[in-house]
């Protein structure tokens, strides 16, 4: 019985809090990268994620070192890929997603089984609590293929987060996972390997709208 029992992580008493800075002009800059959380899941990173938010959308850079080009689809978790998840409202006291939840992927190259798409969202709701999924054509990724890493810089317009508004609400609910087709990956404020992140909104970081 005792054997059956997922052990318990040191991130998983605790309430992450994080400021998220304005990206005035779409720019992003040192200031803007989120804190490595790769220790507190027992893991190495290989990735850094910089976050800014904009009236106009969320902005961000994924820094991923070594060969990030694998990629899959519909089975992009299994492949090289970024996921993010937002909550627009930053709920902590349901289990499962509501309409201000949103499950976004990323590839660093194209594929013909997704229409050449690098982008999309694929938030699964339980209840009739539900938003229309974005159109995939909305989302900007620009993948960049460096000698020793890759960079794919991302811009999420407002049109596709279903309740955005930061001049009302300056908190979301964020958290991410990063897929390598060989290797660990490397989670946020929760990991997928203790837990369904996905439709889980109470455990992922809270991002307070700061301007710069």
């Amino acid at each position: 019985m005792l054997e059956e029992i997922v052990p318990l992580e040191p991130v998983h008493f605790f309430a992450f809090q994080l400021d998220c800075l304005e990206a005035k002009g779409g720019k992003l800059d040192k200031r803007h990268f989120l804190p490595d959380l790769a220790a507190f899941h027992q893991s190495t990173s290989f990735a850094q994620v910089a976050l800014g938010w904009h009236e106009s959308g969320i902005y961000a850079q994924v820094h991923v070192d070594g060969a990030f080009e694998s990629s899959d689809f519909p089975n992009f978790s299994q492949a090289d890929s970024i996921e993010f998840f937002f909550d627009t409202r930053d709920v902590k006291t349901t289990g499962f997603n509501t309409r201000f939840c949103h499950h976004f992927f990323f590839l660093p190259e194209s594929l013909p089984t997704n229409g050449g798409l690098l982008a999309g969202e694929i938030t699964r709701f339980r209840t009739e609590d539900v938003h229309p999924l974005c159109d995939p054509s909305l989302l900007q990724v620009t993948s960049v293929k460096e000698k020793r890493k890759r960079i794919l810089h991302i811009f999420i317009p407002s049109e596709c987060l279903h309740g955005y508004d930061p001049t009302q609400f300056d908190r979301l609910g964020f958290t991410y996972q990063i897929n390598r087709i060989s290797g660990a990956k490397q989670s946020f404020s929760a990991s997928r390997s203790d837990f369904s992140i996905e439709s889980q909104p109470s455990l992922w970081a809270s991002l307070k709208l700061v301007k710069k």
